[in-house]
């Protein structure tokens, strides 16, 4: 049984229990107005009929946003306890409004309430158990956070309050004080008014879609996910137990699609464990940018780009300098079900589009790879993770200086129980293009020597004004 079915459910009970103990307060109230034929004690009964009915509100609220979310209500139905937590806290305004219209009527010159013993009697039987439901059903509600259970007790508190009116302004006609029942009843009123209008602002909150997660917790939790440039933008609604956001994350333009939605889904994983509450979070992937983005990261993001209008996947872009431009070696992925003649077709109108808004690009040489199902590759997070980033940036550093390494990015790769990796080096922006290509070489060269777990290395060289922020 998830959460949701189990507070539901626990609501549920605890509803029909303080229900039928109303009806008990009620017949109480009916067989003491039948026994003394007393018409005023016949109509408090009543009136705690119509009481119950919140508790019926509550069972009907409760058993709507119990309905699983359907293609008219995609977030679920979690509202209707709040819509009947109104119904409620509407009811507890006619009970103010009730005792308002009788001290006006006393302060126009009404009938001052005299003393009877079945009114006594009544009060006297009926106040322990009201006093019962109300420590009960506010604890309940409490310890579950339900509004409706919470709201509920309040109403029966101020039943409460209005049978300690009665009695009070009975012995109070007895002693020569009969104006002692219309103070303790302005207070009731300014009670119920100030309770009520409570519900009303935090419920109008829930129903006007108000913030209800805290939008810089979001972006913290957001931002410690590997890869996450910057989160922005967090936008949450419904209850404080049924949070539903949305968010903006960037991340490395140049990143394949497939590791911006790994990463995307982590950010889900991970705000689902932190944030209170929450029950859906949809993250929105956004190119983050570089300034200045270097010609070669241009190169790379523009390339991935095509790929992805296509629906190609690429990997591996290897960028040489050639006489009045560039030349590129790149792996393309292809869907494995596609015949040589489809994925050629698709390859070769990846290539044109390639030369036509790179304009400098001179030769571009493509591998054919099927994208197997189930191979997409997802960065690595975790202990892992950190010591292998921390090993590759000790070595990077110590072949291109201190401090040189830079935006270390792991993935699992396709080739089992291996792993990819792609780093940035600082190298002096006068460097001949020649020496760096040499360092790159060398680098991947230590790499490949003392952590033969590696597969695919990528690393770009650039001048230190480049280097990712």
């Amino acid at each position: 049984m998830t959460n949701a079915a189990q507070y539901q459910r626990s609501v549920r009970r605890v509803l029909i229990g303080i229900m039928v103990l109303n009806l008990i307060v009620t017949a109480i109230k009916f067989f003491v107005g039948a026994l003394t034929g007393s018409i005023a004690v016949l109509a408090d009964a009543f009136n705690a009929l119509v009481d119950s009915s919140s508790n019926v509100i509550g069972l009907l609220g409760i058993h709507a946003a119990s309905q699983p979310p359907n293609p008219d209500h995609p977030y679920g139905h979690r509202k209707y306890e709040t819509i009947a937590t109104l119904g409620i806290a509407g009811l507890m305004l006619l009970v103010g409004w009730e005792v308002l219209r009788d001290i006006v009527d006393r302060l126009r010159g009404g009938a001052i309430p005299t003393l009877s013993i079945e009114s006594l009697v009544l009060i006297l039987l009926t106040l322990p158990l009201n006093m019962f439901i109300v420590s009960y059903e506010g604890r309940r509600g409490r310890e579950l956070g339900s509004d409706v259970l919470v709201a509920d007790a309040t109403g029966t508190r101020v039943n409460i309050f209005v049978s300690l009116s009665a009695l009070i302004g009975l012995i109070g006609s007895q002693f020569g004080l009969p104006w002692l029942d219309v103070v303790v009843a302005v207070g009731i009123v300014i009670y119920v008014v100030r309770t009520a209008g409570r519900i009303l602002r935090e419920t109008s909150d829930v129903l006007t879609d108000s913030v209800v997660a805290d939008p810089h917790l979001v972006e913290d939790v957001a931002r410690g996910v590997p890869g996450v440039w910057n989160a922005s933008q967090v936008r949450s609604r419904g209850r404080d137990d049924d949070v539903h956001l949305d968010l903006n994350i960037k991340v490395d333009p140049a990143m394949a699609t497939e590791q911006a939605h790994a990463i995307a889904s982590e950010v889900e994983r991970q705000l689902k464990e932190q944030v209170p509450g929450l029950v859906d979070a949809v993250v929105h992937i956004e190119p983050g940018s570089q300034a200045p983005l270097s010609e070669w990261d241009a190169i790379a993001v523009r390339l991935r780009a095509i790929a992805d209008g296509l629906g190609l996947g690429v990997h591996n872009i290897h960028v040489n300098v050639v006489p009045e431009g560039y030349s590129v070696d790149i792996d393309v992925e292809v869907n494995a079900a596609f015949s040589l003649f489809t994925s050629h077709d698709l390859v070769s109108q990846f290539e044109a589009r390639a030369r036509i808004e790179l304009p400098r690009l001179r030769e571009i040489f493509t591998h054919i790879e099927p994208m197997l199902p189930g191979t997409l590759v997802v960065p690595m997070t975790g202990p892992e993770a950190g010591a292998l980033r921390a090993t590759i940036m000790r070595i990077g550093d110590e072949v291109c200086g201190p401090g040189a390494s830079h935006n270390v990015m792991l993935r699992r790769s396709r080739t089992s129980n291996a792993i990819d990796a792609s780093l940035h080096c600082s190298l002096p922006g006068d460097s001949a293009v020649v020496a760096a290509h040499l360092v790159a070489e060398q680098l991947e060269r230590r790499l490949r020597t003392e952590l033969p777990l590696l597969d695919h290395i990528t690393i770009h060289v650039e001048p230190p004004g480049a280097k990712d922020e």
